[in-house]
């Protein structure tokens, strides 16, 4: 088994992880549910992803964070 893998493949697992771990949201995930659920529809772009969640975490009035 070749456990060496090109730099950007291990950044990106190391990114998916982290999100993972503190609750980020997963773009990745979401176009997969997506697909799978909203076939007809288009799905956002990945900054319009990530600012929805963002506006959704801080904007509701009610702070989701540990401190």
């Amino acid at each position: 088994m070749n456990l060496r893998f090109p730099v950007h493949i291990k950044w990106k697992k190391m990114v998916s992880a982290f999100h993972t771990i503190v609750g980020g949201p997963n773009y990745a995930a979401y176009l997969e549910h997506f697909k799978n659920h909203h076939p007809d529809e288009v799905p956002l772009t990945e900054k319009e992803f990530y600012e929805q969640r963002l506006k959704d975490r801080y904007e509701g009035g009610k702070i989701n964070r540990c401190c």
